[in-house]
This record gives structure tokens, sequence and C-alpha cells, in this order.
């Protein structure tokens, strides 16, 4: 699977069952998603957006499902705050520069 999408380190890690929580995503980094698609190495991939969060997830899983052999990527387009309140969203107290 080339599916890509963003996690917080300070969350546990989800069931393999359990559905996505667009909205924990969506209050927490964006109320706007970009979807990135790279159907080859070679290919410099293409963008569709913006959409919610559960929109872009929603096309994501279903690209993936069709075509797992492509580069997928789910992300944010727009993050309010400061790089170091953004850096600590994804890294682990202990893990600061």
């Amino acid at each position: 699977m080339a599916l890509i999408y963003p996690i917080r380190s300070d969350v546990p890690e989800p069931d393999e069952d359990s559905e996505p929580v667009f909205e924990e995503l969506a209050a927490d980094l964006s109320d706007t998603w970009l979807l990135q698609v790279e159907a080859d190495e070679d290919d410099d991939g293409v963008s569709f957006g913006p959409m919610s969060a559960a929109a872009a997830f929603e096309l994501a899983l279903e690209l993936d499902d069709r075509r797992p052999d492509w580069a997928i990527s789910v992300l944010p387009l727009y993050v309010p705050g400061t790089a170091d309140e953004l850096i600590a969203l994804f890294d682990d107290d202990d893990e600061v520069d």
C-alpha cells in the first residue's frame, strides 16, 4: 500500500479495523485537504483539492483499492501556528531539536 497520511505521535495506535476519525484531523491540522497522486516513480504527480478531510480520505482509499501501486498522499492545506507547534503535533516529547 502506498497511502500516505498524517498521524499524531501522541495518540495510541488505532485498531486495524477501525474507521479513520476525520474530525480529529480536521480540528488538529486543517479544514481543507489536498490529495497528491503519483502513478509511477517518473511521474511528477497531480494534486486534487481543496476538499474536506473525509472527502480526501474517501477518495484516497478508493484510489488505493483500485490502483495499489500508485503513491497517494493526503495532506492538510493549511496549518495555523508556528513551525514549533506543527513539529510538536508529530514529534515525541523526547525528540526535540
